[in-house]
């Protein structure tokens, strides 16, 4: 069943906003569909997003696959109308929304069941959740989060009355950091996660510390879709990477055709944590990764026609690739897609303070 929503909100140049927000929609690869001049809609993963504006207000209608979608579509709505009038934005109210929302819908506190060690460098949460069902579908990544200081209670993200998430701020701030579902088994309650061990990153260190029973905060899933076209496909990715891959691999047929790059420590074999798959495996020593991978894909890519291509992995990397995929291979918007999940150099803090 769908979930919907929809704001009118008063603005000085309503056309401004509509266009604004129109055209950034448009850079997400995402097409309009003119109803007429001043009414636009847009489709994407099972969602909908009617824009219209009659100079005087713009009109934003959602429709979203589950609530969960919807929430998100709703924090981006009032985030870009602030970008043009952050008073408005403030003003702004949701048709669904009758009474104060406490936290937001799609977040919730997991309990850690237990962690293990599926390939050395490598540890699995698994988190338990009176209904982890939520995080069945929507995406394949997560926002994990702790109290920046450690010894401090944690404050959990609240929504403000347009929809907006409110950060914690200061002593109470969070620190967070995105993750993959490597696997959700509502049957049994249990969602695993698998971080990378990397001493002095939060998660990380929480991962190798936290004892059973111990709790952190989980907003989500969203984002990371597989790739629709499986003919003359290229993944590659870090260590960090794995997790999604392994999703994607997942859902491939056996019809998908292409080339997988990966870092994987050389004591283990790949077939221990990814799934079986059809496409042609390149491993890479994890401590060559970084240097390696930008000459390996552009070799297999002299050689074969990629169509649709995926990269994770560090910072540098990802920027290079995505050049890479643009320039070289002719890859538009939607046939390839270039993730940051690391920088060289900087510590693990994806905090967010927003009022």
């Amino acid at each position: 069943m769908s979930a919907q929503s929809s704001t009118s909100v008063a603005l000085s140049d309503a056309r401004e906003a509509f266009e604004h927000v129109s055209a950034h929609i448009a850079e997400h690869g995402i097409e309009p569909e003119p109803l007429s001049p001043a009414h636009h809609r847009f489709r994407h993963e099972g969602a909908t997003i009617r824009l219209q504006h009659d100079g005087s207000a713009l009109t934003i209608a959602l429709e979203a696959p589950s609530p969960n979608m919807l929430y998100f579509l709703k924090e981006a709505a009032a985030l870009h109308v602030a970008e043009i009038d952050p008073v408005a934005a403030e003003r702004l109210r949701w048709s669904d929304q009758v009474a104060p929302v406490r936290q937001p819908v799609n977040f919730s506190e997991l309990t850690l069941r237990r962690h293990s060690q599926p390939i050395p460098g490598m540890t699995r949460l698994t988190l338990e959740a009176e209904d982890v069902a939520t995080l069945a579908d929507g995406g394949l990544h997560v926002k994990l989060m702790l109290p920046a200081d450690r010894t401090r209670a944690p404050v959990w993200p609240s929504v403000a009355a347009n929809g907006v998430t409110k950060w914690p701020k200061q002593a109470d701030r969070l620190h967070v950091r995105y993750f993959t579902l490597r696997s959700v088994r509502p049957e049994m309650g249990e969602v695993d996660i698998d971080v990378v061990e990397h001493p002095g990153g939060m998660i990380s260190d929480w991962a190798l510390e936290a004892a059973p029973g111990d709790r952190i905060g989980v907003m989500g899933p969203g984002g990371g879709q597989p790739p629709e076209q499986q003919e003359g496909l290229l993944l590659a990715g870090d260590m960090t990477a794995l997790p999604p891959i392994a999703r994607i691999l997942e859902s491939l047929s056996s019809e998908a055709s292409g080339h997988l790059v990966i870092a994987f420590p050389e004591s283990a074999d790949p077939a221990s944590y990814l799934p079986p798959t059809t496409l042609d495996l390149r491993r890479v020593a994890p401590e060559r990764f970084r240097q390696e991978v930008l000459p390996i894909v552009q070799a297999i890519g002299a050689e074969h026609r990629i169509r649709n291509a995926w990269f994770g992995g560090e910072h540098a990397n990802a920027q290079a690739l995505r050049q890479l995929f643009k320039r070289d291979f002719g890859l538009v918007q939607g046939m390839q897609l270039s993730v940051a999940y690391w920088r060289e150099g900087r510590r693990g803090d994806a905090r967010r303070e927003t009022d």
